[in-house]
């Protein structure tokens, strides 16, 4: 069980962490009054791609280490 959990982490990790970063972009664009467009709306939906393709290689990264015996 530890072992499938440690395998698919990645796939829980990197949207939670997308969807964190995504709310923390909305609450500044919020707090600064920034009208909302339809190509902003779009540049945003291309960044959240972005940002799961970078937190799940990430991730898969760092599973892929090697673990300290120590």
């Amino acid at each position: 069980m530890n072992n499938f959990i440690h395998r698919n982490a990645a796939l829980v990790l990197a949207p939670i962490l997308t969807a964190f970063a995504i709310a923390f972009y909305n609450l500044i664009s919020l707090l600064i009054r920034h009208h909302h467009t339809m190509l902003h709306d779009l540049h945003k939906a291309i960044g959240a791609v972005v940002l799961f393709i970078g937190f799940y290689g990430i991730i898969r990264y760092m599973q892929s280490l090697p673990e300290d015996e120590s």
